[in-house]
């Protein structure tokens, strides 16, 4: 996993709050990852369900949950991993 560190983004610059990650270069650009943790305040409710019904349909479209195989299947097997109450075999 990778580290993270506490910040406010600002103007466009970042600004750390807590931790610096260490020996972060000066002298050249640096690639980060930024998560918002607040909604921006001028996206309305319609829009952020739109939103996220967009980025639902694209993962549904990628195909990945095929790499995990039918969930009904995983579900049967992990019944029968341990007995049921009542059901002791």
């Amino acid at each position: 996993m990778l580290p993270t560190y506490p910040a406010v983004l600002r103007a466009g610059r970042i600004e750390w709050t807590g931790d610096v990650p260490p020996d972060l270069p000066t002298d050249r650009p640096v690639k980060v990852q930024v998560t918002l943790l607040e909604a921006p305040a001028d996206i309305d409710e319609d829009e952020r369900s739109r939103r996220l019904a967009t980025a639902l349909e694209r993962l549904a479209a990628s195909g990945v949950h095929e790499k995990f195989g039918d969930p009904l299947e995983w579900q049967r097997e992990e019944r029968r991993d341990r007995p049921l109450p009542g059901r002791e075999e």
